[in-house]
Protein backbone atom coordinates (compact mmCIF):
# COMPACT_ATOMS: atom_id res chain seq x y z
CA UNK A 1 0.00 0.00 0.00
CA UNK A 2 2.79 2.43 0.89
CA UNK A 3 4.46 2.31 -2.51
CA UNK A 4 1.17 2.78 -4.39
CA UNK A 5 0.43 5.83 -2.24
CA UNK A 6 3.91 7.21 -2.88
CA UNK A 7 3.46 6.75 -6.63
CA UNK A 8 0.12 8.56 -6.58
CA UNK A 9 1.66 11.42 -4.60
CA UNK A 10 4.63 11.64 -6.96
CA UNK A 11 2.39 11.92 -10.03
CA UNK A 12 0.67 14.98 -8.59
CA UNK A 13 3.19 16.73 -6.32
CA UNK A 14 6.77 15.77 -7.16
CA UNK A 15 7.50 19.04 -9.01
CA UNK A 16 6.95 21.04 -5.83
CA UNK A 17 7.56 18.54 -3.03
CA UNK A 18 10.04 15.77 -2.32
CA UNK A 19 8.23 12.45 -1.87
CA UNK A 20 10.08 10.06 0.48
CA UNK A 21 8.67 6.50 0.72
CA UNK A 22 10.06 4.29 3.50
CA UNK A 23 9.35 0.68 4.37
CA UNK A 24 9.08 0.68 8.17
CA UNK A 25 8.35 2.80 11.22
CA UNK A 26 11.98 2.72 12.34
CA UNK A 27 13.13 3.84 8.89
CA UNK A 28 10.61 6.69 8.96
CA UNK A 29 11.83 7.84 12.38
CA UNK A 30 15.43 7.73 11.17
CA UNK A 31 14.55 9.75 8.04
CA UNK A 32 12.69 12.36 10.08
CA UNK A 33 15.67 12.75 12.39
CA UNK A 34 18.01 13.19 9.42
CA UNK A 35 15.75 15.82 7.85
CA UNK A 36 15.61 17.69 11.14
CA UNK A 37 19.41 17.62 11.47
CA UNK A 38 19.68 18.98 7.92
CA UNK A 39 17.35 21.88 8.72
CA UNK A 40 14.69 20.67 6.27
CA UNK A 41 10.91 21.16 6.57
CA UNK A 42 8.25 18.45 6.49
CA UNK A 43 4.82 19.40 5.18
CA UNK A 44 2.99 16.08 5.48
CA UNK A 45 3.55 12.68 7.06
CA UNK A 46 1.40 9.72 6.03
CA UNK A 47 1.67 6.34 7.71
CA UNK A 48 -0.46 3.20 7.83
CA UNK A 49 0.86 2.42 11.31
CA UNK A 50 0.20 4.19 14.60
CA UNK A 51 2.07 1.60 16.65
CA UNK A 52 4.98 2.50 18.88
CA UNK A 53 8.58 1.32 18.62
CA UNK A 54 10.70 -0.22 21.34
CA UNK A 55 11.28 3.32 22.64
CA UNK A 56 7.50 3.69 23.08
CA UNK A 57 7.29 6.32 20.36
CA UNK A 58 5.24 6.23 17.17
CA UNK A 59 6.31 7.84 13.92
CA UNK A 60 3.58 10.43 14.52
CA UNK A 61 4.80 11.40 17.99
CA UNK A 62 8.37 11.60 16.69
CA UNK A 63 7.38 13.91 13.82
CA UNK A 64 5.28 16.03 16.17
CA UNK A 65 8.36 16.69 18.29
CA UNK A 66 10.68 17.49 15.38
CA UNK A 67 8.20 19.14 12.99
CA UNK A 68 5.21 20.48 14.98
CA UNK A 69 3.85 22.33 11.96
CA UNK A 70 3.72 19.21 9.74
CA UNK A 71 0.34 17.63 9.04
CA UNK A 72 -0.05 13.98 10.03
CA UNK A 73 -2.47 11.48 8.49
CA UNK A 74 -3.18 7.82 9.23
CA UNK A 75 -3.60 5.83 6.02
CA UNK A 76 -6.54 3.42 6.00
CA UNK A 77 -8.43 1.32 3.49
CA UNK A 78 -11.85 2.50 2.33
CA UNK A 79 -14.53 1.36 4.79
CA UNK A 80 -12.04 0.59 7.56
CA UNK A 81 -13.99 2.88 9.90
CA UNK A 82 -16.61 0.13 10.20
CA UNK A 83 -14.07 -2.19 11.82
CA UNK A 84 -14.14 -1.58 15.62
CA UNK A 85 -10.39 -2.06 16.03
CA UNK A 86 -9.52 0.30 13.16
CA UNK A 87 -12.06 2.89 14.34
CA UNK A 88 -10.60 2.75 17.85
CA UNK A 89 -7.10 3.30 16.43
CA UNK A 90 -8.25 6.37 14.49
CA UNK A 91 -10.16 7.91 17.37
CA UNK A 92 -7.41 7.20 19.90
CA UNK A 93 -4.76 8.73 17.64
CA UNK A 94 -6.86 11.83 17.05
CA UNK A 95 -7.78 12.24 20.71
CA UNK A 96 -4.11 11.83 21.57
CA UNK A 97 -3.12 14.59 19.11
CA UNK A 98 -0.97 12.09 17.21
CA UNK A 99 -2.72 12.63 13.89
CA UNK A 100 -4.75 15.42 12.33
CA UNK A 101 -7.08 13.05 10.48
CA UNK A 102 -7.25 9.77 8.59
CA UNK A 103 -6.56 9.46 4.84
CA UNK A 104 -8.27 6.86 2.67
CA UNK A 105 -5.77 5.08 0.43
CA UNK A 106 -6.30 5.91 -3.28
CA UNK A 107 -8.35 3.23 -5.03
CA UNK A 108 -7.65 4.38 -8.58
CA UNK A 109 -5.49 6.92 -10.38
CA UNK A 110 -6.20 9.71 -10.23
CA UNK A 111 -8.28 9.53 -7.06
CA UNK A 112 -9.59 13.05 -6.51
CA UNK A 113 -11.12 12.20 -3.14
CA UNK A 114 -7.64 11.25 -1.95
CA UNK A 115 -6.08 14.33 -3.50
CA UNK A 116 -8.68 16.64 -1.97
CA UNK A 117 -7.59 15.47 1.49
CA UNK A 118 -3.92 15.86 0.61
CA UNK A 119 -4.46 19.31 -0.89
CA UNK A 120 -6.32 20.45 2.23
CA UNK A 121 -3.46 19.22 4.42
CA UNK A 122 -0.90 21.08 2.31
CA UNK A 123 -3.05 24.21 2.26
CA UNK A 124 -3.28 24.17 6.05
CA UNK A 125 0.46 23.66 6.39
CA UNK A 126 1.27 26.44 3.93
CA UNK A 127 -1.19 28.81 5.60
CA UNK A 128 0.20 28.16 9.05
CA UNK A 129 3.87 27.64 8.35
CA UNK A 130 5.13 26.97 4.86
CA UNK A 131 8.80 27.13 3.90
CA UNK A 132 8.68 29.19 0.73
CA UNK A 133 9.56 32.84 0.59
CA UNK A 134 6.37 34.88 0.63
CA UNK A 135 5.95 38.15 -1.27
CA UNK A 136 4.84 39.99 1.88
CA UNK A 137 7.23 40.42 4.81
CA UNK A 138 7.09 42.10 8.20
CA UNK A 139 10.46 43.44 9.31
CA UNK A 140 10.47 44.14 13.02
CA UNK A 141 11.85 43.31 16.43
CA UNK A 142 9.83 40.92 18.61
CA UNK A 143 10.41 43.25 21.56
CA UNK A 144 8.41 46.05 19.85
CA UNK A 145 4.63 45.74 20.48
CA UNK A 146 3.62 47.22 17.12
CA UNK A 147 5.47 44.39 15.37
CA UNK A 148 3.11 41.90 16.99
CA UNK A 149 0.04 44.05 16.26
CA UNK A 150 0.89 44.17 12.54
CA UNK A 151 1.53 40.43 12.36
CA UNK A 152 -1.74 39.76 14.18
CA UNK A 153 -3.74 42.01 11.87
CA UNK A 154 -2.25 40.53 8.70
CA UNK A 155 -2.71 36.94 9.89
CA UNK A 156 -6.36 37.53 10.77
CA UNK A 157 -6.85 39.27 7.43
CA UNK A 158 -5.74 36.14 5.58
CA UNK A 159 -2.41 37.57 4.43
CA UNK A 160 0.48 35.12 4.29
CA UNK A 161 3.75 36.80 5.22
CA UNK A 162 7.28 36.19 6.45
CA UNK A 163 8.47 37.57 9.78
CA UNK A 164 12.01 38.90 9.47
CA UNK A 165 14.36 40.10 12.15
CA UNK A 166 15.84 43.47 11.05
CA UNK A 167 19.36 42.00 11.36
CA UNK A 168 18.62 38.94 9.22
CA UNK A 169 20.39 38.68 5.83
CA UNK A 170 17.12 38.79 3.88
CA UNK A 171 15.87 41.87 5.76
CA UNK A 172 19.17 43.67 5.22
CA UNK A 173 19.09 42.81 1.52
CA UNK A 174 15.51 44.10 1.16
CA UNK A 175 16.33 47.34 2.93
CA UNK A 176 19.49 47.87 0.91
CA UNK A 177 17.65 47.26 -2.38
CA UNK A 178 14.92 49.78 -1.50
CA UNK A 179 17.15 52.33 0.27
CA UNK A 180 14.95 52.12 3.38
CA UNK A 181 16.44 52.35 6.87
CA UNK A 182 15.08 50.44 9.84
CA UNK A 183 14.76 52.89 12.73
CA UNK A 184 13.08 50.70 15.33
CA UNK A 185 9.51 50.84 14.01
CA UNK A 186 8.26 47.84 12.01
CA UNK A 187 8.27 47.82 8.21
CA UNK A 188 5.97 45.92 5.86
CA UNK A 189 7.19 44.90 2.42
CA UNK A 190 4.20 44.45 0.09
CA UNK A 191 3.90 42.05 -2.84
CA UNK A 192 4.47 45.04 -5.14
CA UNK A 193 7.89 45.63 -3.58
CA UNK A 194 6.79 48.81 -1.83
CA UNK A 195 7.83 49.06 1.82
CA UNK A 196 5.43 50.71 4.27
CA UNK A 197 7.01 52.28 7.33
CA UNK A 198 5.08 51.57 10.52
CA UNK A 199 1.75 51.41 8.63
CA UNK A 200 -1.64 51.83 10.28
CA UNK A 201 -4.17 49.01 10.16
CA UNK A 202 -6.15 51.01 7.63
CA UNK A 203 -3.15 51.26 5.34
CA UNK A 204 -2.63 47.52 5.67
CA UNK A 205 -6.29 46.83 4.86
CA UNK A 206 -6.12 49.04 1.79
CA UNK A 207 -2.91 47.34 0.66
CA UNK A 208 -4.71 44.00 1.03
CA UNK A 209 -7.46 45.26 -1.29
CA UNK A 210 -10.09 45.68 1.42
CA UNK A 211 -12.47 48.60 1.14
CA UNK A 212 -12.32 51.15 3.96
CA UNK A 213 -14.76 53.58 2.30
CA UNK A 214 -18.11 54.58 3.76
CA UNK A 215 -21.22 54.87 1.56
CA UNK A 216 -22.52 58.31 0.60
CA UNK A 217 -26.17 57.27 0.93
CA UNK A 218 -28.23 55.44 3.53
CA UNK A 219 -28.34 51.65 3.64
CA UNK A 220 -31.06 49.18 4.60
CA UNK A 221 -29.01 47.44 7.26
CA UNK A 222 -25.78 48.32 9.04
CA UNK A 223 -24.05 45.43 10.78
CA UNK A 224 -21.56 46.55 13.41
CA UNK A 225 -18.91 43.87 13.80
CA UNK A 226 -17.60 41.20 11.43
CA UNK A 227 -17.27 38.24 13.75
CA UNK A 228 -19.20 35.00 13.16
CA UNK A 229 -22.57 36.56 14.10
CA UNK A 230 -22.07 39.67 11.97
CA UNK A 231 -20.79 37.72 8.98
CA UNK A 232 -23.74 35.31 9.15
CA UNK A 233 -26.16 38.24 9.25
CA UNK A 234 -24.38 39.79 6.26
CA UNK A 235 -24.62 36.57 4.23
CA UNK A 236 -28.33 36.09 4.83
CA UNK A 237 -29.31 39.77 4.57
CA UNK A 238 -27.37 40.36 1.35
CA UNK A 239 -28.56 37.11 -0.20
CA UNK A 240 -32.14 38.23 0.41
CA UNK A 241 -31.70 41.54 -1.38
CA UNK A 242 -31.02 44.02 1.40
CA UNK A 243 -28.51 46.83 0.94
CA UNK A 244 -26.01 45.78 3.62
CA UNK A 245 -23.00 47.57 5.11
CA UNK A 246 -20.67 45.80 7.55
CA UNK A 247 -18.53 48.03 9.76
CA UNK A 248 -15.50 46.43 11.42
CA UNK A 249 -12.95 48.34 13.50
CA UNK A 250 -10.30 45.61 13.44
CA UNK A 251 -9.80 42.49 11.33
CA UNK A 252 -12.66 40.31 10.09
CA UNK A 253 -13.39 37.36 12.39
CA UNK A 254 -13.82 38.97 15.78
CA UNK A 255 -12.60 37.09 18.82
CA UNK A 256 -13.13 33.78 17.02
CA UNK A 257 -10.61 34.90 14.39
CA UNK A 258 -7.85 34.38 16.95
CA UNK A 259 -8.78 30.74 17.58
CA UNK A 260 -6.07 28.44 16.28
CA UNK A 261 -8.43 25.51 15.76
CA UNK A 262 -12.19 25.22 16.16
CA UNK A 263 -12.88 21.49 16.41
CA UNK A 264 -16.61 21.44 17.21
CA UNK A 265 -18.06 23.56 14.38
CA UNK A 266 -20.44 21.67 12.13
CA UNK A 267 -19.05 20.55 8.78
CA UNK A 268 -15.32 20.68 9.56
CA UNK A 269 -14.42 17.24 10.86
CA UNK A 270 -10.72 18.05 11.21
CA UNK A 271 -11.47 21.48 12.62
CA UNK A 272 -10.80 24.89 11.09
CA UNK A 273 -8.89 27.94 12.25
CA UNK A 274 -10.94 30.96 13.23
CA UNK A 275 -9.21 33.16 10.66
CA UNK A 276 -9.94 30.77 7.77
CA UNK A 277 -13.57 30.37 8.82
CA UNK A 278 -13.90 34.16 8.91
CA UNK A 279 -12.24 34.56 5.52
CA UNK A 280 -14.62 32.06 3.93
CA UNK A 281 -17.64 33.79 5.48
CA UNK A 282 -16.37 37.20 4.36
CA UNK A 283 -15.99 36.00 0.77
CA UNK A 284 -19.47 34.48 0.87
CA UNK A 285 -21.04 37.72 2.09
CA UNK A 286 -19.07 39.76 -0.46
CA UNK A 287 -20.24 37.55 -3.33
CA UNK A 288 -23.85 38.17 -2.30
CA UNK A 289 -23.23 41.92 -2.48
CA UNK A 290 -22.60 42.96 1.12
CA UNK A 291 -20.39 46.05 1.37
CA UNK A 292 -17.60 46.18 3.95
CA UNK A 293 -15.95 49.18 5.58
CA UNK A 294 -12.81 47.77 7.18
CA UNK A 295 -11.01 49.52 10.06
CA UNK A 296 -14.01 51.81 10.60
CA UNK A 297 -15.01 52.10 14.26
CA UNK A 298 -18.50 53.13 15.33
CA UNK A 299 -18.29 55.62 18.22
CA UNK A 300 -21.89 56.76 18.65
CA UNK A 301 -25.45 56.64 17.35
CA UNK A 302 -28.55 58.78 16.96
CA UNK A 303 -32.12 57.58 16.50
CA UNK A 304 -33.76 59.40 13.57
CA UNK A 305 -37.17 59.48 11.89
CA UNK A 306 -35.93 57.11 9.18
CA UNK A 307 -33.90 54.81 11.38
CA UNK A 308 -30.44 55.46 12.76
CA UNK A 309 -27.35 57.55 12.21
CA UNK A 310 -24.07 55.95 13.22
CA UNK A 311 -21.08 58.11 14.10
CA UNK A 312 -17.71 56.88 12.87
CA UNK A 313 -14.37 57.56 14.54
CA UNK A 314 -13.25 60.07 11.88
CA UNK A 315 -16.30 62.34 12.40
CA UNK A 316 -18.27 60.87 9.53
CA UNK A 317 -21.75 59.34 9.72
CA UNK A 318 -23.68 56.50 8.11
CA UNK A 319 -27.47 56.44 7.78
CA UNK A 320 -29.28 53.12 8.09
CA UNK A 321 -32.85 51.89 8.45
CA UNK A 322 -31.90 49.08 10.84
CA UNK A 323 -28.87 48.01 12.89
CA UNK A 324 -27.60 44.59 13.89
CA UNK A 325 -25.03 44.94 16.66
CA UNK A 326 -22.56 42.06 16.48
CA UNK A 327 -19.49 43.77 17.90
CA UNK A 328 -18.70 40.93 20.26
CA UNK A 329 -16.55 41.43 23.32
CA UNK A 330 -13.04 42.40 24.29
CA UNK A 331 -10.90 40.19 26.50
CA UNK A 332 -11.10 41.42 30.06
CA UNK A 333 -7.83 42.96 31.25
CA UNK A 334 -5.89 41.29 34.02
CA UNK A 335 -5.55 43.66 36.97
CA UNK A 336 -1.80 43.28 37.50
CA UNK A 337 0.00 46.64 37.00
CA UNK A 338 3.38 44.95 36.63
CA UNK A 339 2.19 43.33 33.36
CA UNK A 340 1.35 46.65 31.69
CA UNK A 341 4.84 47.45 30.28
CA UNK A 342 4.94 44.05 28.58
CA UNK A 343 1.56 44.20 26.80
CA UNK A 344 1.94 43.67 23.07
CA UNK A 345 5.47 42.27 23.26
CA UNK A 346 5.30 39.51 25.88
CA UNK A 347 1.78 39.81 27.28
CA UNK A 348 -1.06 39.13 24.83
CA UNK A 349 -4.83 39.01 25.03
CA UNK A 350 -5.88 35.98 23.01
CA UNK A 351 -3.49 34.01 20.83
CA UNK A 352 -3.04 33.56 17.10
CA UNK A 353 -1.07 30.99 15.13
CA UNK A 354 1.54 33.61 14.27
CA UNK A 355 2.20 34.33 17.95
CA UNK A 356 2.34 30.63 18.74
CA UNK A 357 5.15 30.18 16.19
CA UNK A 358 7.21 32.90 17.84
CA UNK A 359 7.20 30.98 21.14
CA UNK A 360 9.27 28.08 19.83
CA UNK A 361 11.41 26.71 22.66
CA UNK A 362 10.14 29.27 25.20
CA UNK A 363 8.32 29.04 28.55
CA UNK A 364 4.80 30.45 28.32
CA UNK A 365 1.75 30.79 30.57
CA UNK A 366 -1.92 30.93 29.60
CA UNK A 367 -4.34 32.62 32.00
CA UNK A 368 -7.96 31.45 31.87
CA UNK A 369 -10.15 28.39 32.23
CA UNK A 370 -12.50 28.54 29.23
CA UNK A 371 -12.38 27.02 25.76
CA UNK A 372 -10.35 29.94 24.39
CA UNK A 373 -7.68 29.30 27.02
CA UNK A 374 -7.66 25.58 26.25
CA UNK A 375 -7.30 26.15 22.51
CA UNK A 376 -4.53 28.67 23.12
CA UNK A 377 -2.61 26.28 25.38
CA UNK A 378 -2.85 23.45 22.83
CA UNK A 379 -1.63 25.65 20.01
CA UNK A 380 1.28 26.94 22.08
CA UNK A 381 2.18 23.42 23.22
CA UNK A 382 3.16 22.59 19.63
CA UNK A 383 6.08 25.01 19.82
CA UNK A 384 6.85 26.15 23.38
CA UNK A 385 9.14 24.10 25.61
CA UNK A 386 6.67 24.39 28.50
CA UNK A 387 3.07 25.59 28.72
CA UNK A 388 1.24 26.21 31.99
CA UNK A 389 -2.46 27.01 32.31
CA UNK A 390 -3.31 29.31 35.24
CA UNK A 391 -6.86 28.91 36.56
CA UNK A 392 -8.45 30.65 39.55
CA UNK A 393 -11.16 27.97 39.88
CA UNK A 394 -10.89 24.51 41.34
CA UNK A 395 -11.54 22.63 38.11
CA UNK A 396 -11.63 23.12 34.34
CA UNK A 397 -14.84 21.12 33.99
CA UNK A 398 -17.04 24.10 34.88
CA UNK A 399 -16.04 26.18 31.87
CA UNK A 400 -14.11 24.06 29.33
CA UNK A 401 -15.26 21.38 26.89
CA UNK A 402 -14.22 17.87 27.90
CA UNK A 403 -12.39 17.17 24.62
CA UNK A 404 -10.08 20.11 25.37
CA UNK A 405 -9.48 18.96 28.95
CA UNK A 406 -8.50 15.52 27.65
CA UNK A 407 -6.16 16.94 25.01
CA UNK A 408 -4.46 19.27 27.50
CA UNK A 409 -3.51 16.24 29.57
CA UNK A 410 -2.17 14.42 26.51
CA UNK A 411 -0.20 17.48 25.41
CA UNK A 412 1.34 17.64 28.91
CA UNK A 413 0.11 21.16 29.58
CA UNK A 414 0.56 21.94 33.26
CA UNK A 415 -2.74 23.02 34.83
CA UNK A 416 -2.44 25.16 37.96
CA UNK A 417 -5.77 25.61 39.75
CA UNK A 418 -6.65 28.11 42.50
CA UNK A 419 -3.76 30.27 41.33
CA UNK A 420 -3.55 33.86 40.06
CA UNK A 421 -0.84 36.11 38.62
CA UNK A 422 0.29 38.52 41.34
CA UNK A 423 3.38 40.17 39.85
CA UNK A 424 5.84 40.13 36.96
CA UNK A 425 9.40 41.19 36.25
CA UNK A 426 11.70 41.65 33.30
CA UNK A 427 13.62 44.31 31.39
CA UNK A 428 12.07 47.44 29.91
CA UNK A 429 14.25 49.80 27.89
CA UNK A 430 14.11 51.81 24.63
CA UNK A 431 15.32 48.78 22.68
CA UNK A 432 12.31 46.74 23.73
CA UNK A 433 10.81 44.75 26.58
CA UNK A 434 11.49 41.20 27.74
CA UNK A 435 9.45 39.31 30.33
CA UNK A 436 11.49 37.09 32.61
CA UNK A 437 9.39 35.97 35.59
CA UNK A 438 5.83 35.71 36.85
CA UNK A 439 4.87 35.65 40.51
CA UNK A 440 2.03 33.19 41.04
CA UNK A 441 -0.12 33.30 44.17
CA UNK A 442 -2.33 30.61 45.66
CA UNK A 443 -5.72 32.29 46.12
CA UNK A 444 -6.46 30.22 49.25
CA UNK A 445 -3.21 30.36 51.19
CA UNK A 446 -1.63 33.50 49.74
CA UNK A 447 1.62 31.62 49.17
CA UNK A 448 3.66 33.07 46.30
CA UNK A 449 6.21 31.52 43.99
CA UNK A 450 8.26 33.01 41.14
CA UNK A 451 8.36 31.08 37.87
CA UNK A 452 10.38 31.75 34.71
CA UNK A 453 8.17 32.98 31.89
CA UNK A 454 8.84 34.43 28.46
CA UNK A 455 5.25 35.23 27.49
CA UNK A 456 1.73 35.32 28.92
CA UNK A 457 -1.49 34.81 26.94
CA UNK A 458 -4.63 36.01 28.73
CA UNK A 459 -8.18 34.81 28.04
CA UNK A 460 -10.12 35.55 31.23
CA UNK A 461 -13.58 36.42 30.03
CA UNK A 462 -14.77 39.44 28.18
CA UNK A 463 -16.64 42.73 28.29
CA UNK A 464 -19.07 43.89 25.56
CA UNK A 465 -18.32 46.84 23.27
CA UNK A 466 -21.41 48.93 23.99
CA UNK A 467 -20.15 52.18 25.50
CA UNK A 468 -21.19 54.07 22.33
CA UNK A 469 -24.76 52.74 22.20
CA UNK A 470 -27.63 55.22 22.85
CA UNK A 471 -28.92 55.37 26.43
CA UNK A 472 -32.38 54.31 25.27
CA UNK A 473 -30.99 50.87 24.40
CA UNK A 474 -31.43 48.77 27.56
CA UNK A 475 -28.27 47.13 28.89
CA UNK A 476 -27.44 45.15 32.00
CA UNK A 477 -24.86 46.22 34.57
CA UNK A 478 -22.06 44.62 32.54
CA UNK A 479 -23.03 46.44 29.34
CA UNK A 480 -24.60 43.49 27.50
CA UNK A 481 -27.63 44.36 25.36
CA UNK A 482 -30.96 43.14 26.76
CA UNK A 483 -33.15 41.63 24.02
CA UNK A 484 -36.50 39.95 23.40
CA UNK A 485 -38.86 39.19 26.28
CA UNK A 486 -36.21 40.32 28.78
CA UNK A 487 -36.74 43.91 27.63
CA UNK A 488 -40.21 43.91 29.20
CA UNK A 489 -39.27 41.89 32.28
CA UNK A 490 -36.23 44.07 32.95
CA UNK A 491 -37.39 47.52 31.87
CA UNK A 492 -41.17 47.25 31.82
CA UNK A 493 -43.44 49.35 29.62
CA UNK A 494 -41.20 52.36 30.08
CA UNK A 495 -38.55 50.56 28.03
CA UNK A 496 -41.05 49.08 25.53
CA UNK A 497 -44.22 51.23 25.12
CA UNK A 498 -45.37 49.46 21.94
CA UNK A 499 -48.34 47.23 21.18
CA UNK A 500 -46.32 44.32 19.83
CA UNK A 501 -43.75 42.30 21.74
CA UNK A 502 -40.04 42.73 20.93
CA UNK A 503 -38.70 39.97 18.70
CA UNK A 504 -36.11 37.52 20.02
CA UNK A 505 -32.98 39.57 19.22
CA UNK A 506 -34.56 43.04 19.27
CA UNK A 507 -33.42 45.60 21.82
CA UNK A 508 -35.57 48.18 23.60
CA UNK A 509 -35.31 50.32 20.45
CA UNK A 510 -37.29 48.90 17.48
CA UNK A 511 -35.02 48.10 14.55
CA UNK A 512 -31.89 47.85 16.72
CA UNK A 513 -30.89 44.20 17.19
CA UNK A 514 -28.08 42.45 19.06
CA UNK A 515 -26.62 39.03 18.26
CA UNK A 516 -23.65 37.02 19.42
CA UNK A 517 -21.57 37.64 22.52
CA UNK A 518 -22.68 41.28 22.88
CA UNK A 519 -26.22 40.10 23.70
CA UNK A 520 -27.12 39.15 27.25
CA UNK A 521 -27.80 35.44 27.54
CA UNK A 522 -25.92 34.48 24.39
CA UNK A 523 -24.18 31.11 24.36
CA UNK A 524 -20.54 31.86 23.71
CA UNK A 525 -19.98 29.38 20.92
CA UNK A 526 -19.21 30.06 17.26
CA UNK A 527 -22.15 27.96 16.09
CA UNK A 528 -24.54 29.87 18.37
CA UNK A 529 -23.29 33.21 17.06
CA UNK A 530 -23.72 32.07 13.45
CA UNK A 531 -27.23 30.86 14.24
CA UNK A 532 -28.26 34.14 15.83
CA UNK A 533 -26.78 36.16 12.97
CA UNK A 534 -28.72 34.18 10.39
CA UNK A 535 -32.03 34.12 12.29
CA UNK A 536 -32.11 37.84 13.08
CA UNK A 537 -32.45 38.73 9.40
CA UNK A 538 -36.09 37.62 9.29
CA UNK A 539 -36.89 40.12 12.06
CA UNK A 540 -35.05 42.83 10.14
CA UNK A 541 -37.21 42.11 7.09
CA UNK A 542 -40.37 42.35 9.20
CA UNK A 543 -39.22 45.67 10.62
CA UNK A 544 -38.37 47.15 7.23
CA UNK A 545 -41.33 45.88 5.20
CA UNK A 546 -43.95 48.35 6.55
CA UNK A 547 -41.59 51.18 5.64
Amino acid sequence: MRMSVAAELARRYQLDYRIMPVTSVSAAIESLSDLHDQGQSVALLLSDSATTTDTNRSVFSHSKTLFPEARRGLLIEWGAWSDPEAADTILTAMAGLQIDYYVVRPRRSPDEYFHRTIAEFLHEWEREQGNRERPVAVIGDDAVPRTHEIRHFLARSGVGFDSLNPQSPRAEALLEATAVTYTGAPLVKLATGVILQNPTNRQLAQARGFSTDLPTSSVDLAIVGAGPAGLAAAVYAASEGLNVLVLERDAVGGQAGSSSLIRNYLGFSRGISGSELAERAYQQAWVFGAKFAHTQEVTGMQITDTGFELQIADDRTVGTRAVVLASGVDYRRLSVPALTPFIGAAVFYGVSAIEAHSQRGRIVHVVGGGNSAGQAALQLARYASKVSLIVRGTTLADSMSQYLIDQLAIAQVQVLTRVRVADASGTVDPAGVHLEHLVLENVDSGEQIAEPSNAVFITIGATPRTDWVAQSVLRDKWGSIVTGADVLSEGGRRSWPYDRLPTTFESSVPGFYAVGDVRRGALRRVASAVGEGSVVVSAVHSHLSPR
